[in-house]
This record gives structure tokens, C-alpha cells and sequence, in this order.
């Protein structure tokens, strides 16, 4: 949902979110509906308040991760994501550690890269 609050899911958005539903092995039905979500996305706060603690704070780091994809986040997913992080009871601290992880992932996954000279497009801009 933090990918799509900025109004639109770029094609490396949704390139993440199909891996990970494969990754998940979810079933196709399953994958509709995830897909029937980010079409018409339910509302943030209803979909925190069935949640445990726990389930939230692992979502905030995946959010932050997809979010990130397309190279940087704007100020609807920021918005998103530190309401996400309210609702774990996490500090603004813990937010700004998660996203610095996320920056290195990538940081990381392109210097793999280079190491066996399989740069993707945007690796440059990160190294």
C-alpha cells in the first residue's frame, strides 16, 4: 500500500511485488487479490488496526523496501511509512535506521554485482 500512496506503481514496484508474491509461492487466486489491492488500495489505518505488533514492524521494513525501488521515496510514502512506524510504536530514530538498511541493501546488491560484472541499469547512480 506505501508503494502505491504516491498515486501511481512504477513498473520496478510491481516487478518487486510479483518476485516476492513468487518468493511466497502464494497461490494465483491469492495473487489476484493482492493484485486487486494495489488497484484500488484499502485504507492504511484499517489495515493497521488488525495487526499485531510484531506483523507491523515487518511490514515496515518490507514497505520500505518496495517503496524504494523506483530510487527514492516521496513524501506520500515517507508519510506512509512513518505511520506505519507509529502504529509499531517505533521512534523516528528507528525509522531513519531502517531506511539507512534499505540504502545499504542496495548499496550492497550493487557492489555484488559489479564484483561479477552484472551491473543493472542504475547501479552507477548507487555506487
Amino acid at each position: 500500500m506505501v508503494a502505491a500512496s504516491d498515486g501511481a506503481l512504477v513498473r520496478e514496484e510491481i516487478s518487486a511485488i510479483e518476485s516476492a508474491m513468487g518468493a511466497m509461492m502464494l497461490h494465483p487466486e491469492s495473487r489476484e487479490e493482492v493484485r486487486q489491492l494495489l488497484t484500488q488500495p484499502p485504507e492504511l489505518d484499517s489495515l493497521l488496526e488488525g495487526m499485531e505488533t510484531a506483523a507491523i514492524r515487518l511490514a515496515l521494513r518490507d514497505a520500505a523496501l518496495l517503496a524504494s525501488v523506483d530510487g527514492d521515496y516521496d513524501d506520500a510514502e515517507l508519510a506512509a511509512l512513518q505511520k506505519i512506524s507509529d502504529a509499531a510504536g517505533l521512534k523516528k530514530k528507528n525509522l531513519s535506521e531502517i531506511l539507512d538498511w534499505v540504502s545499504e541493501s542496495w548499496k550492497m546488491g550493487a557492489i555484488g554485482r559489479s564484483i561479477i560484472s552484472l551491473q543493472m541499469p542504475g547501479d552507477d547512480k548507487i555506487l
